[in-house]
């Protein structure tokens, strides 16, 4: 975890980079472009800051790194987790190292494989690169495949910025409110443009070259549907289970204390029970709603493995008093209230360990969501050749939504308020239109829409408490594989992940493998708005009501407990506050 900016121009690269010092509490570097030059030479300055937290190389790792002339700089942020073979290849090529770092293997790379080296990195990772060789002086940027590490840019009157969160560029430019029209639709701008005017996100799989003029974005990559002949249900499953205990080793990868968030459900247990950590960090609500309470399953995965298992918890008191600071650390309000539990948790990791693994990513790439079982079954029956003439008589019992275009029907089960343009469903069918197979079609809609608010949580999370994540199940190689699956081995007579289950059955108790009741991440908070909480959610709704900005606003009716959209009302309003007020 490390916290990176940058400037392509005048600015104050100590102010951003200092604002970013709880990603890394640990080590400070700038680079200046100006002080690199030959004598005589004059451009516009690039100057690149990073802000460090130690996990490889703990002496010697101190960035902005270069190469061998100091031609070639990188602030970085993330781990290459293959990096020790990429080092001896590119070593038998020739290129020269000074440290025993991942963040130097990505420069020799770069030297050797141009921007293609993304191709060779297994990790997770955002990282700016200035290539100061004349003629084509330029900054490349890139971020990993799923989006793990974050980085945004503002391009301005031949200025340009990056930083890993928002707040730092905010030290050079004004914080402007862009919020779209159907923000509430997914709490999501729906676009690259950030809820700050002029600030964009470099999305997941994305490359960005500056040259001094001008910006060119790329993606690199996503997850590809192939065709091809059906294997023995034991081959994939052997080849998952290769695949997923590799990707659980390599990220064991550092000289310092790990640990795992251990939920009571599969995907942590699973993690956890092949890492075998000495310590896992839970969250319990018991004391408030056993609904919202995991303790007595993760407790068995703890036990099972024997590790010391440390709970959290959060009162509505926490919330109120605390729930500024998170919008702070997230710059924008996301679409999960799980955020309070998150923080919690990473706050209390940070006093044993530097770095923990989760399970996130497991749910959308392997058909984990029991809405998937509905749409399958709905599915079924429209291709069923006794049913295809009976559509009619089941909208009448279903309702007028049954069996319209499958885009367009998991759209209006996801959407939390009615769109007032057709950019949020014209985003879904794209979605869609990128996959074949149902299944693989709202895996993938939920891993472009939903799941980049869940990484960002807990990237966040732990960086506000100067610790690192790591998602074994965010593995590209792992992803890929998941979208070439038969359907019928990630969903199987209405059983969900079933080909993790059966991984699972090596490692994890009975009990965790087929337990079909797991929520999640979550709390009470929706319970707490609505009761302890009320007051303070009722004048901060009233408060964003009075703003006026045109959007849809709605209450905390339809769904019960579980409902999200009054949080996202109060995560908005706590965002103007925090952000544009000032």
């Amino acid at each position: 975890m490390c916290g990176i900016a940058g400037i392509w121009g005048n600015g104050d690269i100590v102010k951003m980079t200092r604002i970013l010092a709880h990603r890394g509490p640990d080590d400070e570097g700038f680079f200046v472009s100006s002080e690199h030059l030959p004598e005589g030479r004059r451009s516009p300055d690039v100057k690149l800051g990073n802000r460090r937290l130690k996990i490889i190389d703990l002496e010697g790792g101190h960035q902005p790194i270069h190469n061998e002339d100091r031609t070639v700089w990188i602030t970085y942020n993330g781990e290459i987790f293959n990096y020790k073979g990429l080092r001896k290849k590119l070593t038998e090529l020739g290129h020269m190292f000074y440290t025993e770092t991942d963040t130097e293997v990505i420069v020799h790379a770069y030297e050797e494989f141009g921007t293609d080296c993304l191709a060779h990195f297994n990790g997770m990772f955002a990282f700016a690169i200035y290539d100061s060789r004349m003629p084509n002086r330029r900054l490349f940027l890139a971020r990993d495949r799923m989006g793990e590490k974050p980085l945004f840019y503002c391009n301005e009157n031949k200025r340009f910025l990056f930083a890993s969160e928002i707040k730092s560029i905010l030290t050079e430019v004004e914080a402007v409110p862009n919020i779209h029209r159907d923000f509430f639709v997914f709490e999501d701008n729906i676009s690259d443009n950030t809820l700050f005017e002029g600030i964009k996100e470099l999305k997941a799989a994305h490359m960005l070259i500056y040259d001094g003029n001008d910006v060119s974005v790329k993606c690199y990559w996503s997850p590809e549907t192939f065709d091809t002949e059906r294997r023995s249900d034991k081959f994939y499953i052997d080849r998952l289970a290769e695949l997923f205990y590799d990707a659980v080793q390599i990220r064991l990868v550092g000289e310092v204390p790990w640990g795992v968030y251990l939920s009571g459900g599969l995907d942590s247990a699973i993690i956890a029970c092949i890492a075998k950590p000495d310590i896992v960090f839970s969250a319990s609500y018991h004391n408030w709603d056993s609904r919202f309470d995991e303790s007595e399953y993760s407790m068995l995965t703890a036990k099972h493995i024997g590790a010391e298992q440390v709970f959290v918890s959060a009162s509505p008191q926490e919330v109120e008093q605390g729930f500024s600071d998170i919008i702070w650390y997230l710059d924008q309000p996301i679409s999960t209230s799980s955020t309070i539990t998150s923080f919690k948790l990473s706050e209390e990791a940070s006093k044993h360990v530097k770095f923990i693994l989760n399970g996130q990513g497991a749910d959308e790439v392997f058909g984990g969501y029991t809405r998937y079982i509905f749409m399958l079954i709905e599915e079924s029956m429209r291709n069923s050749e006794w049913l295809k003439n009976y559509e009619p008589m089941a909208r009448r019992f279903w309702g007028s939504h049954a069996f319209i275009d499958p885009a367009e029907r998991y759209f209006n089960f996801l959407k939390r308020t009615e769109p007032t343009t057709s950019a949020p469903l014209r985003l879904f069918q794209q979605y869609f239109s990128c996959q074949s197979g149902i299944i693989n079609q709202m895996g993938y809609a939920d891993m472009m829409t939903t799941l980049p608010h869940l990484i960002t949580m807990d990237d966040r999370g732990c960086a506000h408490a100067g610790i690192e994540s790591r998602s074994p199940f965010l593995d590209h190689r792992i992803v890929e594989f998941a979208f070439q699956l038969p359907a019928d081995l990630k969903i199987r007579e209405y059983e969900t992940k079933y080909i993790v289950r059966q991984i699972a059955r090596q490692f994890c108790p009975p009990e965790i493998i087929y337990r079909m009741n797991k929520m999640g991440m979550v709390s009470p908070i929706g319970i707490w708005l609505q009761r302890e909480l009320a007051h303070w959610a009722s004048d901060l709704s009233l408060s964003l009501r009075k703003r006026n900005l045109g959007l849809p606003i709605l209450g905390a009716e339809e769904y019960g407990v579980f409902d999200r959209r009054l949080h996202a009302v109060i995560s908005m309003e706590l965002w103007f506050r925090r952000f544009i007020d000032k």
